[in-house]
């Protein structure tokens, strides 16, 4: 018997919070520790993203090396693919880091 799991992209976002929680703790905190050299140095914000984004293959690899590989299969049944299942978290992040550092340098600015 064939079941369709038609999830929007919304729902597998919210479906990555369950999954990756550790990919989201992890990024955050290196996302705070940009952001506070961002507040006092605006211009830092080229070096940071570049910063973000080597960072990104480094977490995934330890995500994906010290994780139960089992887990996994759970979310592929839910309608995930494996790429979103490891791709989706990183990329809400991004975008949410990249709105953070903005923010945080228009705050470093305006108090200057």
């Amino acid at each position: 018997m064939y079941v369709c799991h038609h999830m929007t992209i919304f729902r597998k976002i919210g479906q990555s919070k369950r999954y990756g929680k550790a990919i989201y703790a992890i990024s955050a905190v290196l996302t705070l520790a940009i952001a506070s050299l961002v507040f006092f140095n605006p211009y830092a914000i080229p070096m940071s993203i570049l910063l973000k984004l080597v960072s990104i293959p480094i977490i995934m690899y330890l995500y994906t090396t010290l994780t139960k590989k089992t887990e996994i299969y759970f979310y592929l049944n839910l309608g995930i693919s494996r790429k979103e299942y490891y791709f989706i978290p990183f990329v809400v992040e991004f975008i949410g880091f990249i709105l953070f550092i903005t923010l945080i340098a228009y705050l470093g600015n305006a108090i200057r």
